[in-house]
């Protein structure tokens, strides 16, 4: 397994695993249990986020092809102009316990079904923190209430519950973390 930063050759097999994730064939129920991915991605937007903090993904190979098993997206918190991802950053923002340019906004992060369970999310996170550490102070993540199973694995992180937003009728929990306490954090259970 190898976790790298991804680029232009990755696109398509990204914007595959995000919409997989979305659960769009699911019950309200089957979504909250097996989680989703929110939102929706074209190549330009996913461009863009490869430009900036980066799009991290884990690669290993399926039958002697390689293959993308895991994906997790970092963009500037600044950078966020809409939706839940602006109003997650303007609630951390607003708690002052960073500064606009010390804040990073992590997600979406989808696994391959097949490799989910695996600790995939977790080698995603600390490779994540690991090249992030000495750009930015904090890493700020939002899940949808709806979301059982995210927010089963975020508060599982040594991630802090630092809020609660709603927009456009759906409810959110913000959560933060700093990338040396996670590193250390981990570091510790090796």
């Amino acid at each position: 397994m190898q976790i790298t930063k991804s680029d232009h050759h990755d696109i398509a097999e990204i914007l595959s695993i995000l919409s997989g994730s979305r659960g769009d064939n699911l019950t309200a129920q089957q979504r909250g249990e097996e989680g989703f991915t929110q939102g929706t991605m074209d190549a330009e937007l996913l461009a863009k986020f490869q430009s900036g903090s980066g799009v991290f993904v884990s690669r290993d190979e399926h039958e002697g092809q390689p293959v993308i098993t895991g994906v997790a997206m970092t963009t500037r918190g600044s950078l966020a102009k809409h939706g839940p991802a602006q109003a997650a950053y303007n609630a951390i923002l607003a708690s002052g316990v960073a500064t606009a340019e010390q804040i990073f906004l992590y997600g979406p992060v989808s696994v391959r079904k097949a490799y989910r369970g695996t600790g995939l999310l977790t080698k995603l996170l600390i490779h994540i923190c690991d090249a992030l550490k000495e750009d930015f102070a904090l890493g700020v993540a939002f899940v949808d209430k709806e979301n059982h199973k995210s927010l089963l694995i975020h508060r599982h992180y040594p991630m802090t519950e630092a809020g609660e937003f709603s927009l456009n009728g759906r409810e959110y929990v913000i959560f933060s973390f700093e990338p040396r306490h996670v590193l250390a954090f981990y570091q510790h259970r090796a």
